[in-house]
């Protein structure tokens, strides 16, 4: 009889799944977005006026641009940890200084995502009437919501 008991207990803890080896579960469109919002109002992000600093264009469609005293690997690695577990592919693209990405929805493959993370202290033409920006930060993301993109 206790050998069975045994057994039994054996085989419960075998087949009970490794702590932390459990996928997490994709979020919906509008749970990511409220994650990525969630990060980005953290006190190491400061949100600023995009069209301001970068033209009309780079606000539409609800993208928000923050600045951060964190570097931007700091920001990458940050950035890339949140979004993975809810994202089809991890894959940026590294252009004059720029990490980017767009990232398709694991739960909504028709939705994408974009970040992108730069650096600050070559764009000193663009921040020339904020010094202060230039002073306090060291890195920008760019953040654009969950939507239909159309391939070009």
């Amino acid at each position: 009889m206790i050998g069975r008991l045994g057994l039994c207990v054996l085989i419960l803890v075998a087949c009970q799944p490794v702590e932390g080896s459990q996928e997490t579960a994709p979020l919906g469109p509008d749970q990511f977005h409220a994650l990525i919002l969630q990060r980005l109002s953290a006190p190491e992000f400061e949100l600023i006026d995009g069209a301001k600093f970068y033209g009309p264009l780079v606000t539409e469609g609800g993208s928000r641009v923050y600045v951060s005293p964190l570097n931007r690997e700091q920001v990458l690695g940050e950035l890339s940890a949140l979004i993975e577990p809810h994202v089809v592919e991890m894959r940026w693209g590294d252009d004059y200084g720029q990490y980017h990405g767009t990232f398709r929805l694991r739960s909504d493959p028709e939705l994408e995502i974009a970040l992108a993370t730069s650096l600050l202290k070559p764009k000193t033409d663009t921040f020339k009437d904020a010094p202060e920006i230039l002073k306090t930060y060291q890195s920008d993301v760019l953040y654009t919501p969950p939507s239909v993109w159309d391939e070009p």
